[in-house]
């Protein structure tokens, strides 16, 4: 069996693991990414063209700062890359009274002097007539959110990674992760690779190469959805903002009508548990679409309720929804994994964290909010 050495291993090349090659190789870091299918690809949690990202974080204030981070290093990434990634555009979020969208968005808007307006019912039904909100709802707008061509993202992490020098191992499954000496080997079923650390960010696959981990992941399928459009209310210029609703039957979300012809429509919460991310079923079934469909007759305005494309992911969920970010204690290995259906928006930011914690076992950012430890499990 062939063996290769370098001085970062990198498992996994999505989202997370396009970013931390992306920053390594930057460095002057010799790296190698394995990735058992070939990214940029749909078979992992990183695709479905868009993905939302904002500032006043609901799940918790300790987000905002790396979110800042990740926002000057996207914009970064597209002017190096010389193509848009990141588009700024509102988000309109509504609830209930106590709702954990609208009060968490406004309390991490308060500590960290972020812009909101917020709206009374009847001022945000005036404004945005396209939604049918229930009566209890007020609403509030962050103009300092937006979208991302997630897989042109992934795209160009990866392909100025290789312009740095960095190797992909596509179509190549990590078999263990073991140390070796001072450093770490991992085989695959076509290799072995020796390197000083590694780097591991595998997603849905997180437990099957480390077992500890199966109590900290579970790995939940999820559909999304997209539906025409057939008001003009949707895509007029500032007209309708990218959405978040935490309704009675689920919080429904969309990064608005990108291309003037469709919407693309995901139910964050709700989920059906996935034994092996391997099986996992890619095709639509029965009863994957009438709960959006319900939503869109219900909710929207100017929307067809019956959908004309549809995808399949993944949410990798840690217990509490917060992200696991750590480097291993008996092991040169950064473990990245538990990004729970909100943390794409992040990997930019987490890539470079990523990548300290592999080459110096520290980072400037403040992540330790997300260390493992704190479900002392």
């Amino acid at each position: 069996m062939a063996s290769e050495t370098c001085d970062v291993i990198v498992i996994g090349c999505g989202g997370f693991g396009s970013s931390a090659m992306y920053h390594l190789t930057r460095r002057g870091r010799r790296v190698i990414g394995i990735d058992r299918f070939a990214p940029p690809h749909n078979q992992g949690s990183s695709h479905g063209e868009t993905r939302l990202i904002r500032k006043a974080y609901f799940e918790h204030p300790n987000y905002v700062p790396l979110l800042h981070r990740a926002w000057v290093l996207w914009e970064e990434l597209a002017d190096e890359f010389d193509e848009t990634l990141i588009v700024q555009r509102d988000l309109m979020m509504s609830g209930p009274p106590g709702s954990v969208v609208i009060e968490g968005a406004r309390e991490s808007a308060r500590l960290h002097h972020l812009p909101l307006e917020n709206l009374t019912h009847e001022a945000v039904t005036k404004r945005y007539p396209m939604f049918r909100l229930p009566d209890d709802h007020s609403a509030t707008v962050e103009p300092t959110a937006g979208f991302l061509w997630s897989e042109r993202c992934v795209a160009a992490h990866l392909e100025l990674a290789y312009a740095w020098g960095a190797e992909l191992k596509s179509g190549e499954t990590v078999l263990s992760v073991n140390s070796s000496g001072s450093g770490v080997e991992v085989r695959t079923d076509r290799a072995t690779y020796s390197a000083a650390s590694a780097i591991m960010t595998c997603g849905a696959w997180t437990s099957q190469l480390l077992p500890t981990y199966s109590r900290y992941i579970s790995v939940l399928r999820k559909t999304m959805f997209w539906y025409p459009v057939n008001s003009p209310e949707w895509t007029k210029k500032n007209g309708a903002p990218m959405f978040l609703l935490d309704l009675p039957e689920g919080q429904f979300y969309a990064p608005g009508c990108v291309d003037g012809k469709t919407i693309k429509i995901g139910l964050h919460s709700g989920g059906e548990l996935v034994a092996d991310p391997s099986y996992l079923v890619r095709e639509i079934q029965p009863d994957d679409e009438p709960a959006t469909n319900r939503f869109v007759t219900d909710r929207l305005i100017g929307i067809e309720s019956t959908a004309c494309q549809s995808t399949v992911c993944m949410y990798s969920m840690s217990p509490d929804g917060h992200f696991l970010l750590d480097r291993l204690h008996d092991l040169p290995l950064v473990v990245a994994a538990g990004f729970s259906g909100h943390g794409f928006k992040f990997t930019s930011a987490l890539g470079e964290v990523a990548a300290d914690l592999a080459e110096h076992g520290r980072t400037h950012l403040n992540v330790d909010f997300l260390s493992a430890s704190r479900l002392k499990m």
